[in-house]
């Protein structure tokens, strides 16, 4: 069963740019879908399948725009593609704004722009 059979949390589609970072200086990604329990990372800079990773991003159409932030796991990874990221320790208002932010999209009360 591939991973994306193995997913029970909705996923949308809504591209965001995130900063991670695991023992190495702060590396720019593309978030290209997000879920309440993870989210895809576009970049050319995977790092290792089960590496512990500190991320910082926004979420669009949010006032005030304070960043989500917390420590995640590399799920899996593609060379050159990106990686999925596990969100691990999130404060429960941050996991709670994630997960209204996802039920918005899939819902179509916020669309991009």
């Amino acid at each position: 069963m591939s991973g994306a059979d193995r997913r029970t949390a909705v996923r949308v589609v809504r591209p965001m740019e995130i900063q991670y970072a695991s023992n190495c200086p702060p590396i720019n990604g593309r978030i290209e879908d997000i879920s309440e329990t993870g989210a895809f990372v576009d970049t050319n800079h995977p790092l290792e399948q089960g590496s512990f990773v500190f991320f910082r991003f926004f979420l669009p159409d949010e006032t005030p725009n304070v960043p989500i932030q917390g420590r995640g796991k590399v799920a899996w990874t593609e060379p050159m593609v990106g990686f999925g990221l596990e969100f691990l320790e999130l404060e429960p208002e941050i996991r709670e704004r994630i997960k209204f932010f996802v039920a918005s999209v899939f819902f179509g009360h916020l669309t991009e722009n």
